[in-house]
């Protein structure tokens, strides 16, 4: 009788640990490479119809924002193949081009849809910041370890 139970309760402990496994690398796969599936065409495509969803853009207005989302998309694909240190290196090369998209987008809009999108960039900055300070296991979240104790 009592190898039976163990046997069966080996079986529980084996299952439940195989199942968990799985779950968790179903819930990494769904989440992973979303955006990467796509094309940067369709990225673009994808971004600047939210734009145009969101900001009533016209037509014209809409192809010239693709084609900034466009450049955008494929200069960050290119900035993220390159090594951590030449990322860090060219941080003022990425601001200045991120201005100068920010500028042509600006040029682009009317005045409402310049607002509307400042206030939207504004509620994303928002919740990014909620969401970060919920994440667990982020360097900046840790807690710094005691100091040793002196005897």
């Amino acid at each position: 009788m009592k190898k039976l139970m163990y046997t069966i309760a080996l079986v529980i402990i084996g299952i439940t640990s195989s199942n968990a496994q799985e779950l968790g690398k179903r819930k990494f796969e769904g989440r992973e490479g979303r955006e990467d599936k796509l094309t940067s065409e369709q990225r673009a495509e994808k971004a600047a119809a939210s734009l145009q969803k969101r900001l009533t853009l016209t037509d014209d207005q809409k192809q010239k924002v693709q084609q900034i989302e466009l450049d955008r998309i494929k200069k960050n694909d290119e900035w993220r193949k390159q090594d951590d240190k030449a990322i860090k290196s060219k941080m003022e090369e990425r601001k200045a081009f991120m201005t100068a998209s920010k500028e042509k987008m600006d040029k682009i809009l009317t005045e409402e849809q310049r607002q509307t999108l400042a206030s939207t960039r504004e509620d994303q900055r928002e919740r990014m910041k909620e969401h970060r300070g919920k994440r667990p296991g982020r360097p900046g979240d840790r807690i710094p370890p005691a100091p040793p104790i002196k005897n």
